[in-house]
């Protein structure tokens, strides 16, 4: 059945999601949801998105994925409740062909969380937690998970400083 899941998502699902006029976020919802998406009423994804797997994707309130982001759901990917995934980021559940000894896992679960923000161009790797509030900045690359409340950036990555968390 996955094999049926995933050819029909290729040939009729992500064809129907790009084709939705660009805020047309609900019927873009539906779609994904027909595959087995977990969203919620106000998840906003972009129509260039590209999303592999969308049975393992989760996302939770006013969370939004911007134009041309690259989701790689062959593991699950949880975006929280207010999280910002910005346009060309790579979120990567598995690296194919990774090679003994690297710094990260070849694969892995990745989870944003509430507040969470990936900034333009950047990549998380597989088994990556980006903290409630922290923020990548772009084009950093996280290998490892981002502590709470803090900012990062650059590759290879470090910490920037801290966020101010809301009253």
């Amino acid at each position: 059945m996955s094999g049926v899941r995933q050819w029909l998502w290729q040939a009729l699902g992500r064809r129907a999601f790009a084709l939705c006029f660009h805020n047309w976020y609900g019927p873009r919802r539906a779609i994904l949801r027909m595959f087995g998406a977990k969203l919620t009423p106000t998840s906003r994804l972009r129509p260039s998105c590209i999303i592999t797997h969308p049975w393992n994707l989760s996302m939770g309130i006013e969370s939004a994925v911007g134009d041309l982001a690259y989701l790689d759901c062959t593991e699950p990917i949880e975006i929280g409740d207010y999280c910002t995934v910005s346009q060309h980021v790579r979120v990567l559940t598995h690296v194919p062909g990774a090679p003994a000894g690297v710094s990260h896992q070849a694969r892995g679960p990745v989870r944003i969380e509430r507040d969470g923000w990936v900034a333009a161009e950047s990549m998380v790797l597989p088994g990556v937690t980006v903290g409630e509030g922290a923020i990548l900045g772009a084009r950093g690359t996280a290998r490892e998970s981002l502590a709470p409340w803090s900012t990062y950036g650059g590759d290879p990555l470090r910490r920037i400083g801290d966020r101010a968390r809301p009253v």
